[in-house]
């Protein structure tokens, strides 16, 4: 009998958890003592949550991707999750699916006999009927039949599969397969799978006496129900295309682009007549799907920045040239010209009220305004989609109503959010995506060091834009009530008003421990006041996420920020003695304390940014923008 402890069981999530503590666990408890591995393509906080906690109350292994990252996608994350634990064998399951403990022996018994072969247990409905015991592709007519019909066309040019369902394979044919190919997103993608596998000279096969219960489309409508999701639709009609492109001759692809209306007409279908009572989202899904079939292009990004300056946020600039390296996205820079006239799939914003206030005078910011109201009505009219990054919790003071209102219009218009943490709670419920701040390590290796400085012990920097929210003025006033506190405070960067530069300035001419530079610091004077600091002060008077910490700890400093929950997850993954937290309002014993653990104890190596890596930034960016497309 196959060792069950070789195997790992990769079951992606999507939607409503129940379905993993209805089928899941009793796959588990089958099947022990195989690995669960189970994929959260995020949905909404709520499911993700419920999924944890499910993880840890069974004792399985979760992944967390920061977004829906599709089927395919999915389990080749899960796949790799339970590879790097060990397992040899993978048995993938839908969370709506159950298999029996003798059916999973069979198929492992199956594969490691014959390491190349992909096999699937006979498909079973709910009421025990056959729902697939595989099934032929006829590469010249697109139709899909049973196995049990092959003698009803000898002869015919096929590709035989079995359904991502439920199937087993092992380490080695996963990894010479490379996983599934994730341009499918949802559906097609086992086909793909099994024309790969018969193209590296392995089988597919379903095995004698292996049987899985099988509900059927658990994620994409409520069991029990015939109607489908307008992504069962979009996506059976696109990737149906996309394999097309892929694999067939140019005489097939040319018969399959013929029969693509009625095709799509049968797809539709599958989801009864009913439907039609209500036919916008359903028919749109197929017309979307025959569209987007057959094309093969980039999406196009419209970022919301200009132009990439000097002084441009280097976050922006690395994601604008992460992205330009990907072959599936071109990324275009903002005007009004282009926001009018051009041609773009997605528009990407940061802070949307630059749109309407970066002016320096009445007229121009009018001019603005009115631009911005014309551009928002062509978004509406073009249903061209917008992706949000939520970088503040609440918009800012000053605005108008006019602006107020254009605000609103373009949230209407917004169909994915990007968080920069899961902490992240947007007003508006749309499809979320959670992508970590990448770090600026990359960013900091282009800048010519300057001679090496020792850090100096006492002290401790500020650095960027001096608001009133970022709670300097705190910081001064706590260091002038301690005339006897034994430090060097030091601040870099502009303020944002008069008043706080004379603040600023009163401070220095009164306390020769504090010193100043407030102008704009290029990226060589800030990575040189950054290594003459023993510690970066962030004394903000409240922070949510924040990209001086992460350039702080990219350059390899540590950090003193306000204590709550973002900062002590990234306390967490940073590693011990890298991110110190205060509590309320900065004192002048947080800052003694955290300049005399860094000098009496320094963090080894340098802090884990392993987690923001800008290539897999760009990749779930990427996945954001397809997502905001989809009906």
């Amino acid at each position: 009998m196959s060792d069950l402890a070789r195997v790992a069981v990769v079951v992606v999530s999507y939607g409503d958890p129940a379905l993993l503590e209805r089928h899941t666990t009793r796959v588990a408890a089958a099947l022990r003592p195989a690995r669960i591995v189970v994929v959260d393509n995020h949905s909404t906080d709520a499911h993700r949550a419920a999924v944890r906690a499910l993880c840890e109350r069974e004792g399985w292994t979760g992944v967390f991707p920061g977004t829906n990252t599709g089927f395919g996608a999915g389990c080749n994350l899960g796949a790799a999750a339970a590879l790097a634990a060990g397992a040899e064998v993978l048995l993938f399951l839908n969370p709506d699916a159950t298999i029996d403990a003798e059916s999973a022996v069979r198929l492992v018994a199956a594969v490691e006999a014959e390491p190349l072969l992909l096999a699937g247990p006979t498909v079973l409905g709910p009421d025990g009927s056959v729902a697939s015991a595989g099934l032929d592709l006829d590469l010249d007519t697109g139709t899909m039949r049973p196995w049990r019909r092959r003698a009803e066309h000898p002869g015919a040019d096929t590709l035989p599969w079995v359904t991502g369902a439920c199937f087993a394979v092992t380490r080695e044919l996963w990894e010479r397969l490379a996983g599934f190919d994730e341009r499918y997103f949802l559906y097609w993608e086992d086909v793909d799978l099994c024309a790969r596998v018969r193209a590296f000279g392995g089988r597919v096969a379903v095995v004698d006496g292996a049987t899985a219960i099988h509900s059927g489309g658990g994620t994409q409508r409520a069991e029990g129900s015939r109607a489908k999701s307008p992504a069962y639709y979009y996506f059976n009609i696109r990737n149906r295309a996309l394999f097309a492109r892929t694999w067939l001759s140019q005489e097939q692809e040319r018969a399959w682009r013929r029969g693509a209306v009625g095709a799509a007409y049968e797809i539709l279908m599958r989801g009864g007549r009913r439907q039609l009572l209500h036919p916008v989202r359903p028919v749109s899904a197929v017309l979307q799907g025959l569209r987007d079939g057959r094309r093969d292009r980039p999406v196009r990004v419209m970022e919301s920045v200009r132009e990439l300056r000097a002084t441009t946020n280097p976050y922006i600039v690395q994601l604008v040239e992460t992205l330009g390296q990907r072959d599936d996205t071109d990324v275009l820079l903002f005007s009004f010209r282009r926001a009018l006239a051009g041609r773009y799939d997605v528009f990407h914003v940061h802070w949307p009220e630059l749109l309407m206030t970066s002016a320096s005078t009445r007229l121009r910011r009018l001019a603005r305004r009115l631009l911005t109201a014309a551009f928002v009505a062509r978004l509406w009219l073009t249903r061209t989609p917008v992706v949000r990054t939520w970088h503040n919790l609440a918009r800012p003071d000053g605005l108008s109503r006019w602006d107020h209102r254009l605000l609103d219009a373009l949230e209407r218009r917004t169909r994915h959010i990007i968080r920069l943490t899961e902490q992240t709670a947007p007003p508006l419920e749309v499809p979320t995506s959670t992508i970590l701040h990448a770090h600026y390590r990359d960013w900091f290796e282009r800048i010519e060091p300057a001679a090496e400085v020792t850090p100096n012990p006492r002290r401790a920097l500020y650095f960027g834009l001096i608001k009133p929210y970022k709670g300097v003025e705190q910081l001064l006033e706590a260091v002038a009530d301690s005339p006897e506190a034994d430090l060097d405070v030091r601040l870099v960067g502009s303020p944002a008003d008069p008043t706080l530069a004379d603040r600023v300035r009163a401070a220095v001419s009164a306390d020769p421990r504090i010193s100043a530079e407030l102008s704009y610091a290029d990226d060589a004077t800030l990575a040189a006041e950054i290594a003459a600091a023993a510690l970066v002060v962030l004394p903000y008077k409240a922070m949510h996420n924040s990209g001086a910490l992460l350039l702080a700890l990219s350059l390899d400093t540590p950090v003193l920020a306000p204590d709550n929950e973002v900062n002590r997850r990234l306390a967490e993954e940073v590693g011990e003695g890298w991110l110190h937290l205060f509590d309320g309002t900065l004192t002048i014993e947080d800052l003694e304390r955290t300049l005399k653990a860094v000098a009496a104890g320094p963090p080894p190596g340098r802090p884990d940014l392993s987690a923001r890596e800008w290539p897999e930034s760009a990749a779930l960016h990427a996945a954001a923008f397809r997502a905001a497309l989809l009906p």
